[in-house]
């Protein structure tokens, strides 16, 4: 055989060989394939408009509630991106994001009300201090205003025989110069060691024993109600000397009434303190 003749066959050959080997390749198609697409487009026409149906209900609760969260569409997953409807509703949108200081919407079912503008309240001003002078306690430093009682009483009180002792009255006037109000004006009494002092009747409160010495002894007394200014009161009070009549003329010494101002437990100057003493002596007569 020629030599020659061998070329066109090994070429068949090989193109003979290639044919098979692609044959081979190639399976079948599977019958079921158009059947199995066809099924997931209708599944997902199916499960689109249900879940773009439960957005836009949510999307109405939280609008009827007032919620600023908004909801996200749910994924869709599909085959063929063109055959499947839209996630959103045709008609609507959802409801805007509130900022966090704007107050919630209004539900989507309620008519749109003229938006009103929001009153400015009108500055507010405090009470007018009054004009008038204020009630006061103490004076400040600048006042005018000062305590001047005074208290007037005999300088001498002649006693008589009275029971085995020596008694009498003493008429007392206390006057107020003074232009600054007080509470009472007290009394502290000195008396001989020998004498007493009876103020039942006068409106003077009850006397407190503050000391004693071998001459004389002291009370303080809880005064009577203020005097008005410019004015004065008159007291007369019952003095008995523990003396027995009969032995010569004496005169006993230190017997002396001081008024002062109380203002709430407290004792401010008098402007002229040298009149709120009175001193008395007791004079007792012989028999």
């Amino acid at each position: 055989m020629d030599q020659r003749d061998l070329g066109p066959d090994r070429l068949a050959g090989a193109f003979a060989e290639l044919r098979s080997a692609s044959l081979r390749q190639v399976t079948d198609p599977d019958p079921d394939e158009p059947r199995r697409r066809a099924y997931r487009r209708l599944r997902n026409r199916t499960a689109v408009p249900a879940v773009a149906t439960a957005v836009v209900l949510l999307a109405g609760a939280v609008g009827l509630a007032g919620s600023a969260v908004r909801l996200p569409p749910a994924p869709v997953t599909a085959t063929d991106p063109t055959d499947l409807p839209s996630a959103r509703p045709s008609t609507g949108s959802a409801p805007p994001e509130p900022s966090p200081s704007s107050p919630p919407a209004a539900p989507s079912g309620t008519p749109s009300a003229t938006p009103s503008r929001t009153a400015t309240p009108a500055p507010t001003t405090g009470a007018p201090a009054p004009s008038g002078p204020r009630p006061g306690g103490t004076p400040s430093a600048t006042s005018a205003r000062y305590v001047d009682l005074s208290i007037d009483a005999p300088r001498a009180l002649t006693l008589q025989p009275s029971g085995g002792t020596y008694a009498g009255w003493l008429d007392v006037t206390m006057a107020n110069a003074g232009t600054r109000a007080y509470d009472s004006g007290d009394l502290i009494v000195v008396l001989p060691v020998e004498a007493t002092i009876n103020l039942d009747g006068t409106g003077i409160g009850g006397c407190f024993h503050q000391g004693q010495n071998d001459d004389t002894k002291t009370m303080f007394c809880t005064g009577d109600s203020q005097i008005p200014a410019g004015g004065s009161r008159s007291y007369r009070f019952r003095v008995r000397v523990d003396v027995a009549p009969g032995g010569p003329a004496r005169t006993l010494a230190g017997f002396a009434l001081t008024v002062r101002a109380n203002v709430g437990g407290a004792f401010p100057a008098d402007r002229t303190p040298a009149d709120n003493t009175a001193p008395t002596d007791l004079r007792l007569p012989a028999a």
